[in-house]
C-alpha cells in the first residue's frame, strides 16, 4: 500500500513553501512534495509523468487562480487539486470550485490544509477504486455480450420484477419473437407469446415462474419454433451469493435429436442423385444469412472464376445469375423448401451454364446445394449472349 503522497505545489513564494513544507511535517502527513515556480515548469511536471497524487495552488503567476486548474483538468482529470491562496475571496473561491477544484485554503489559516489533503486523498482514492469497479464490470459484460453472441443456445436473463436484463439474438431466433414483443423487455410478455407453442403451455407457465424454489436447472419443456425447429427450454434461479438475482432461461435447438428417425434438412430437401454427388465431391453447397454469402471454392471450378471473383453476398451472386431467371431464384428464396429449380449463371470468361439448384430457408438464412445442370434437349431455351446482361440488386433477404 502507498504510504507517501506524491504532491506537486506551484507557488511563487519560497518562503510560503517552506511554511507549508514545515506544517505538513508537523502533521506527521507521508508527502514527497515536489515545487515549481511559473507556467512552464508547472505544464512540464504535469506531462512529465512524474505520477503526482495531488495538486496544490498557491500563489500562481500574475495571481491568475483558474488557469493552472484548467491546466491540471486537461492534463491530469483525475488529480484533486487543492487552491492555497493568501485571500481568494468568497467569489474566487466559489468561482474555484465551480470550475472543478477539489477544495480551497487561505493561507491564514494552515491549520485547515492537512486535513484537506486527508480528505481529498481519501475522496480520491474512493473514486478510483469506483472506476476500477466500473471498468472490471465493463470487461465482464463484454465478455458476457460477446458469448451470448457466439453461443449456438438462446439465452434471456431477468430480474426478480420479471423485467428482462439480457438475452441474446439467437433466443429471437430460435422462438421466432419479434422486435415487438421484446421491446418492452417483460417477462410475462415474452412468456405469453411462447405459450401456445409448447406442448403442455400450462406446466411451462408453472415451472417458470417456480424457479426461484428450485436451485438447479430444470427442463421446462418443448415448444414449436420457427423454420419447423423443435426447442427445448430450461430455466434455472440467477443468484448472487446467497440472495436470488432473477432467472436464466436456456433454449437449445435439439431438431435433430427430438426427432429420432427423420432426416436433416440436407436429405429431405435434396434428392437422392444430387446427395450422392454431394458425397462425391461435384457440387458445391452454400448458406446465405442477410448480410454474408458463405459459398465453397468448389464453384471456382464450376464456374470458371479466379478466387478474388468468388460471391461473398446476395448481390454478388445475382450478379452472376441471367436476369431472366431472377425472378425464379427470388421466388425460391421466399419458400421455406422448393423443388430443384435451374438457373443459367455467368461463368468468369463470360461464358453462361445451366445449373441445378436446392434450397432450403432456415431460421437464420438460406442454405442449398447446386450443381452443372445436364445441357438441355435440342430447341431448348438458349441463354443470352454476354454482352445483354444487367444484373439487378433490389431484393433483399428475409431470414
Amino acid at each position: 500500500m502507498q504510504t507517501d503522497y506524491r504532491i506537486l505545489y506551484l507557488e511563487e513564494r519560497a518562503e510560503d513553501m517552506e511554511r507549508v513544507a514545515a506544517l505538513l511535517k508537523r502533521e506527521y502527513l507521508p508527502v514527497e512534495m515536489t515545487w515549481v515556480q511559473g507556467w512552464e515548469a508547472f505544464q512540464s511536471a504535469l506531462t512529465g509523468g512524474w505520477g503526482f497524487d495531488l495538486l496544490l495552488v498557491g500563489d500562481a503567476p500574475g495571481n491568475e487562480l483558474i488557469q493552472p486548474l484548467i491546466l491540471a483538468q486537461r492534463t491530469t482529470p483525475d488529480l484533486p487539486v487543492i487552491l492555497l491562496s493568501q485571500n481568494p475571496g468568497e467569489d474566487s473561491a466559489a468561482d474555484w470550485l465551480h470550475h472543478g477544484g477539489t477544495d480551497w485554503v487561505p493561507k491564514a489559516n494552515l491549520a485547515r490544509l492537512a486535513p484537506a489533503i486527508r480528505r481529498a486523498m481519501k475522496e480520491s482514492q474512493t473514486l478510483a477504486a469506483l472506476r476500477q469497479a466500473e471498468a472490471a464490470r465493463t470487461r465482464v459484460v463484454g465478455l458476457l455480450r460477446t458469448v451470448l453472441a457466439t453461443t449456438s443456445d438462446g439465452i434471456l436473463v431477468t430480474d426478480l420484477a420479471g423485467k428482462i436484463t439480457t438475452y441474446n439474438r439467437k433466443f429471437m431466433a430460435l422462438c421466432g419473437i419479434p422486435e415487438y414483443v421484446m421491446a418492452p423487455m417483460e417477462l410475462d410478455r415474452v412468456l405469453a407469446f411462447l405459450q401456445d407453442q409448447f406442448t403442455d403451455s400450462e406446466a411451462f407457465l408453472r415451472e417458470a415462474r417456480l424457479l426461484g424454489s428450485r436451485p438447479e436447472q430444470k427442463p421446462l419443456g418443448r415448444l414449436n419454433g420457427g423454420g419447423g425447429h423443435l426447442i427445448e427450454a430450461y430455466g434455472r434461479p440467477q443468484r448472487l451469493g446467497s440472495e436470488m438475482a432473477g432467472k436464466i432461461f436456456r433454449f437449445m435447438d435439439v431438431t435433430e435429436s427430438g426427432h429420432a428417425g427423420e432426416r436433416s434438412w440436407e436429405t429431405s430437401a435434396v434428392p437422392p442423385d444430387l446427395l450422392d454427388a454431394a458425397r462425391a465431391g461435384r457440387v458445391v453447397p452454400w448458406y446465405l444469412t442477410e448480410h454474408n454469402l458463405v459459398i465453397s471454392e468448389k464453384a471456382l471450378k464450376v464456374l470458371g472464376l479466379p478466387p478474388e471473383a468468388l460471391p461473398r453476398d446476395l448481390a454478388a451472386l445475382e450478379a452472376l445469375i441471367r436476369p431472366a431467371d431472377l425472378d425464379r431464384f427470388r421466388q425460391a428464396l421466399e419458400q421455406p423448401r422448393t423443388a430443384p429449380f435451374e438457373l443459367t449463371l455467368r461463368r468468369g470468361d463470360g461464358t453462361w451454364i445451366r445449373t441445378r439448384w436446392n434450397v432450403k430457408r432456415g431460421t437464420e438464412g438460406y442454405r442449398g446445394i447446386f450443381s452443372e445442370a445436364p445441357a438441355p434437349a435440342q430447341g431448348g431455351d438458349e441463354a443470352p449472349p454476354p454482352d445483354s446482361f444487367s444484373p439487378r440488386f433490389s431484393f433483399k433477404v428475409k431470414v
